[in-house]
């Protein structure tokens, strides 16, 4: 007798750590909660005391779950409960805060110059290769790539506009306005909305947004320096402009070493062999040990830019109001701008929609910033402010995650609403403009 209540303890026991692991891993085992009470019942063990030991299994939302919110029992339902932030974009967003907090916490300890330095020279060029590289195009996708030109057109337009509304037309104010209109122009969905589109949205859409973001990547590689160059300070582009014509065996001579040297640059030969790749169909991990080089070197650039806006973050003076409020009108103007367009498109996809918008809240670009950078130090004269360019990054990103964590909770009714949050930015800028005026006028 105590033999066979042995085995039956045994094969009880057995039985029900099965059912708790099935439902521990998500398994869709039909009643694994009911099985699990039920198997350690007294009436099945008698053995066991007169009362049924009950088992409470909780189960943590799985990738798949947190992927799909609808899967956790109602997905906003999931959210409201606390489940938001197990969501992997949240997680980010407190990982990369914490690193930015690192960067504050180092600011007597670390080289802010010779991390910009990394930052524009080696792990940029690492990120525009690998990006290139994944480059696949079909003519049935021409429309997501028309809308992405008639974003990038958008994100410019509101540039110039907000630039000019508060910083007006004075020359003396050239050169900060110019630096602001060009480095407000510029996004980057990649580094800064993909995670939210694939993590609200679906994985499908990434691949979409990623050809929304095909002329930005055009505009910033191969259109943006001559922008930066007609932009420039007339003195500066005559300046250029009257240098003497080298002639001669010497003259040929130094222009051959100017190209080589223009080729040899991190930017255009990461463009360069970038676009080779592209051509050819090769994948950047098809190159071994040197892809991988590339691939490890273009996922440290995320960390290393947010320890830089942790260095170099200041929360005093006049440059963090100016940013934030011409950040703010250009976030206004392109969310009516955004508006207008699914109003006119009439795009009735709701992930579609939310993609939209999520891609039109894009941070500005730290490849803009490296190429204003990179024209200001082959010509001074040209007249840009990177300081500037850069603090305008380091306050853009913050406030990209907050649109873009607000729109993911909203869903529907944020993008239904886009019109009057553009307005209601616009009035944020507007008002906080007036309140540090005295400050943004010393600029």
């Amino acid at each position: 007798t105590q033999r066979q209540g042995v085995r039956n303890l045994d094969g009880a026991m057995r039985s029900a750590m099965v059912a708790c692991a099935l439902v521990a891993i998500g398994a869709p085992t039909a009643g694994a909660h009911a099985r699990a009470r039920v198997l350690l019942h007294p009436a099945r063990v008698p053995m066991l005391s007169s009362r049924p030991v009950q088992l409470a299994v909780v189960r943590r939302p799985s990738a798949v779950d947190r992927a799909t919110p609808g899967r956790c029992r109602g997905g906003a339902h999931m959210m409201l409960r606390g489940g938001l932030m197990q969501t992997s974009s949240v997680q980010k967003v407190l990982e990369l805060g914490t690193i930015a907090l690192f960067g504050a916490c180092l600011r007597s300890r670390l080289d802010a110059s010779a991390l910009t330095t990394l930052l524009l020279k080696a792990l940029v060029p690492a990120v525009i290769l690998s990006s290139l590289a994944s480059l696949s195009f079909s003519p049935e996708l021409m429309g997501y790539v028309g809308g992405g030109c008639l974003l990038l057109l958008l994100q410019i337009v509101a540039g110039q506009i907000a630039s000019t509304a508060i910083l007006g037309t004075s020359p003396n104010r050239a050169t900060i306005r110019r630096t602001a209109a060009i480095q407000v122009g510029s996004m980057a969905p990649v580094l800064s909305v993909f995670a939210f589109i694939r993590e609200f949205v679906g994985a499908e859409n990434t691949g979409f947004a990623a050809l929304v973001d095909l002329p930005s990547k055009a505009y910033m590689l191969v259109f943006m320096p001559l922008w930066l160059k007609m932009r420039g300070d007339p003195a500066g582009r005559k300046a250029k402009g009257r240098k003497a014509s080298p002639e001669g065996a010497g003259g040929l001579r130094a222009r051959i070493e100017g190209v080589l040297t223009e080729l040899s640059d991190p930017f255009n030969a990461a463009i360069i062999l970038g676009l080779v790749l592209a051509a050819t169909g090769t994948p950047v991990g098809a190159l071994g040990p040197a892809g991988d080089a590339v691939k490890a070197l273009a996922s440290a650039q995320t960390p290393v830019l947010f320890l830089l806006i942790g260095l170099k973050f200041k929360v005093s003076g006049a440059t963090p109001a100016f940013c934030l409020s011409l950040l703010l009108a250009r976030h206004g103007i392109v969310a009516l701008g955004t508006a207008a367009f699914l109003k006119l498109a009439a795009i009735a996809d709701p992930g579609v929609r939310l993609a939209t918008v999520l891609s039109s809240q894009a941070a500005t670009s730290i490849v803009g910033f490296g190429q204003i950078d990179r024209i200001a130090k082959a010509n001074p004269k040209l007249g840009y402010d990177t300081s500037m360019a850069f603090d305008i990054v380091s306050i853009s990103y913050p406030l990209t995650i907050i649109l873009n964590t607000l729109a993911c909770v909203a869903g529907a009714a944020y993008v239904d609403q886009l019109h009057f949050l553009g307005a209601a930015l616009l009035g944020s800028a507007a008002a906080l403009y007036a309140a540090c005026k005295d400050k943004i006028d010393t600029l």
